[in-house]
């Protein structure tokens, strides 16, 4: 009787180890598919110039506005027009704390004594004044947005940015602190 539970047992093990094996096949084949339909390493290095595309198009705005010396509201005027109020905005604020970024900060216990630099969904290097977290499915990543005047670009999400909510990035907790939550009328730049 030993020997036929222990037989039993044994049969158990060898179907899980072949159901185990039949598994990590299947991953390394969706692995070889990700890997053989992923982009080109060159196809994104064509994205920058293309977002780089606007930014040249905004000199050659104000290149007409110089050569027109007495009309100085002019320039004034077309931006104005390109910019496109999306509406009233929850903005917060945040730092690269472990308060404000959890396990993702670079003060982060796990991270500490490695050569973690911490990072943007983006990919940036978070800087105060420009940097911003926003919900990607509301505002795109790389959108020039305004708030009180000031641009910021999207460059960072958070889970708690869902919606019509805004995370402004600043260099200190206190002054995210100090910050709080404000509601604003926010503006993007029109193309």
């Amino acid at each position: 009787m030993r020997s036929e539970a222990a037989r039993r047992r044994t049969m158990a093990r060898i179907r899980l180890i072949k159901t185990q094996w039949v598994i990590i096949g299947i991953l390394l084949l969706a692995l070889v598919i990700s890997l053989a339909t992923r982009p080109s390493p060159s196809a994104a290095s064509q994205e920058p110039p293309e977002t780089s595309a606007p930014v040249v198009a905004a000199p050659e705005v104000t290149g007409p506005a110089e050569t027109e010396l007495d009309v100085a509201e002019e320039p004034t005027a077309p931006e104005e027009s390109e910019l496109i109020q999306l509406g009233s905005f929850k903005t917060t604020a945040y730092c690269t704390c472990v308060k404000c970024c959890g396990i993702w900060s670079s003060e982060h216990p796990s991270r500490i004594g490695t050569d973690y630099v911490q990072k943007t969904a983006t990919g940036t290097i978070p800087t105060e004044g420009r940097t911003i977290a926003v919900d990607p499915d509301v505002i795109p990543f790389g959108t020039v947005v305004i708030i009180d005047g000031h641009e910021y670009i999207a460059e960072d999400t958070g889970s708690a940015v869902v919606g019509n909510t805004i995370d402004i990035y600043f260099a200190s907790h206190d002054a995210a602190l100090q910050y709080g939550v404000q509601t604003k009328t926010i503006y993007i730049k029109g193309e």
